[in-house]
């Protein structure tokens, strides 16, 4: 299969850590141009690091996504210097404070956080990059989501099952647009299930019990390993390349077999 990306100009959002970070690494070797951004300048020093080993161009900045002004200011920056973007990676997302408690007590800006941390950027920045995908006749966009956002599995954490349901209905209405796909452009989501990043949820409990940490990814896991941003990126590298132009408006699911759908 073909994967060279040589002129390709990826924008990822929140790809300094994580899947967002093993998807700029991997699209870097092969060839395209990584533009990013970061809340952390720790994370961005580090991803510049990585990025500087590949014969690219590459622009990492900070920014939040809940920043009313930074989407639209960095899009515009991004188009000056770049002029079009051909694969929109959305990537940004979280469940705010991953709750404990009940639907009842639920703090109403949690919903409203953590809406707009997952959907914000995928309505805005395919808003401004989607033209020049027009304009040159193709484009891909893919959508970085959840299991949960598929099977709802997280009882505590409703806003974050509805919000990743709501990501991929987005991208749907998005693949429908007979406007966009006469032009080549795709629309696709993944939704990944247990994945193993450094300094996160699994590699904290791994850390505190290794024993049970083992057992539960044994016995809930059907492949019996969790998975790695590596895996996504792989995933996404393929949905991005023109070897996947029938694939619109479907939402591939990386689990290790977790999900019970038909």
């Amino acid at each position: 299969m073909n994967f060279n990306l040589k002129k390709k100009n990826v924008f990822i959002s929140g790809g300094s850590h994580g899947i967002g970070l093993a998807c700029a690494e991997l699209f870097a070797k092969h060839g395209a141009n990584i533009i990013t951004f970061s809340r952390d300048e720790k994370k961005i020093k580090n991803t510049k690091k990585i990025l500087s080993k590949y014969k690219i161009k590459n622009l990492v900045e900070e920014g939040d996504i809940l920043d009313p002004d930074f989407p639209e200011n960095f899009a515009k920056k991004i188009l000056r210097q770049f002029k079009k973007i051909d694969i929109l990676i959305h990537n940004v997302g979280g469940g705010g404070r991953w709750g404990k408690e009940s639907i009842f007590d639920t703090d109403p800006n949690v919903w409203n956080e953590v809406y707009e941390k997952n959907n914000r950027g995928v309505v805005l920045f395919s808003k401004f990059f989607l033209p020049s995908m027009v304009k040159n006749n193709w484009g891909r966009v893919i959508a970085i989501g959840s299991i949960c956002g598929i099977e709802a599995r997280q009882e505590d954490r409703i806003w974050f099952n509805a919000a990743k349901s709501a990501q991929h209905a987005i991208i749907k209405s998005f693949s429908n647009k007979k406007y966009f796909t006469k032009k080549n452009i795709t629309f696709n989501s993944v939704s990944p299930g247990p994945i193993f990043i450094k300094n996160t949820g699994w590699d904290k409990e791994k850390k505190r019990n290794p024993k049970k940490f083992k057992k539960f990814i044994e016995d809930f896991i059907p492949v019996k390993q969790v998975g790695k941003p590596e895996d996504v990126a792989k995933l996404c590298l393929f949905l991005a390349s023109t070897n996947s132009q029938y694939i619109n408006g479907s939402n591939l699911i990386i689990d290790g077999g977790v999900t019970n759908t038909i």
